[in-house]
């Protein structure tokens, strides 16, 4: 899923003329403490006014051109989801601007469309059971996951992987698959040396399913 397809063009950034009281305003709206500045007559963005800059200006009359502007954040539209969620917490911000290759502005991509566009590529609401799986960085081969477990008879949903920071440690592989008894497709990973974790139960599977959504969802929510 690329940033285009996440568009919102009904937000409309600052312009250089605006006043600090209209910045103050469209960042309580919007519930953000960061708003992009685009120069009216060429489309382009000309940099990012944050809350901390402007929350003490005397005057908030001033226009926004009289405070020096932070660099700006953005991503092209070409771009794909996992880059515009890395560039959110990377600068910890709540929206983001999407500018084409010649740098005009497009529209922004909203923190709650990232964690849809998520929920979707994840199919974290799809019917189905989640396998995690244990194995070194040298053991891990996708194709014979996947050969494994649809010689089995399920499909994958979703899968990811979780990098510790000390190289020393597994790699943990969470797949959802389509089955709800994954008690075949366990078997058939455990006899091909793979270490799982999770447990069979449905009641367990589902719980699981969940608790992973949420995780993701604590790890966006910025």
């Amino acid at each position: 899923m690329l940033a285009r397809e996440l568009l919102n063009t009904e937000f409309t950034p600052l312009a250089p003329q605006d006043k600090i009281y209209a910045a103050l305003a469209k960042m309580d709206a919007w519930q953000t403490t960061h708003i992009p500045v685009r120069e009216v007559t060429t489309g382009k963005l000309v940099g990012m006014i944050s809350f901390e800059d402007i929350a003490d200006v005397p005057d908030d009359s001033q226009e926004v051109n009289t405070i020096e502007l932070n660099s700006s954040i953005y991503v092209f539209s070409s771009q794909h989801l996992f880059e515009v969620a890395r560039r959110m917490l990377e600068y910890e911000v709540r929206l983001l601007p999407v500018v084409d290759r010649d740098g005009i502005y497009l529209g922004i991509v909203e923190k709650k469309n990232v964690l849809e566009a998520f929920s979707k590529m994840l199919n974290i609401t799809t019917t189905g059971s989640v396998i995690t799986v244990e194995v070194t960085k040298e053991d891990f081969t996708i194709s014979e996951l996947v050969h494994l477990i649809e010689t089995e008879g399920a499909k994958i949903l979703g899968l990811t992987v979780d990098q510790p920071a000390d190289d020393s440690l597994k790699l943990r592989i969470s797949i959802k698959i389509s089955h709800i008894d994954t008690s075949a497709v366990v078997s058939s990973l455990q006899r091909h040396g793979y270490q799982t974790t999770t447990e069979n139960r449905n009641d367990l599977l589902q719980t699981d399913i969940s608790s992973r959504a949420d995780e993701l969802l604590r790890y966006l929510d910025i």
